[in-house]
C-alpha cells in the first residue's frame, strides 16, 4: 500500500482547485493520512494560484503543512505567471520527470 502521494491539481474551477484538491493535500499532512505529501500545479490552477487571492492563501496554508508544491515551469513561462508562483513560495520547475520518478518510486497519485 502507499504511504505517499503526490497531487496533480489541473482544474480551472477556483472551487475543485481550492476546495477539493488543495483542501485534501492539507488534511493529508496535517492529519498523516499520508507520510508524505506532494502537490504539482499545471495549466490553468496555475493561474488561478498566480491570480486569485483565496487559493492563494489556501497554497500558503498547504506550504506551511510542509507540503512540496511546484509548478509547471514550461506552462508557467508560456503564461507569463513564472514570478507571480515563486512570490506565493511554489516551486517553479519543469515537472514531468519528477512525477515519472514519483510513479516509478511507488507513489499514489490523484487528480484533480
Amino acid at each position: 500500500m502507499a504511504t505517499k502521494v503526490f497531487i496533480v491539481v489541473s482544474s480551472s474551477d477556483k472551487e475543485i482547485v481550492a476546495e477539493v484538491g488543495l483542501r485534501y493535500s492539507l488534511g493529508a499532512a496535517t492529519k498523516q493520512w499520508m507520510d508524505e505529501v506532494k502537490v504539482f500545479l499545471f495549466g490553468p490552477a496555475e493561474k488561478l494560484a498566480a491570480h486569485d487571492p483565496d487559493v492563494q492563501t489556501r497554497l500558503k496554508n498547504v506550504l506551511e503543512a510542509g507540503v512540496e508544491v511546484m509548478a509547471c515551469k514550461a506552462y508557467a513561462d508560456e503564461s507569463n505567471i513564472t514570478g507571480a508562483l515563486e512570490e506565493t513560495g511554489i516551486k517553479v520547475v519543469y515537472i514531468g520527470a519528477i512525477i515519472a520518478q514519483l510513479l516509478k518510486d511507488g507513489w499514489a497519485s490523484l487528480t484533480f
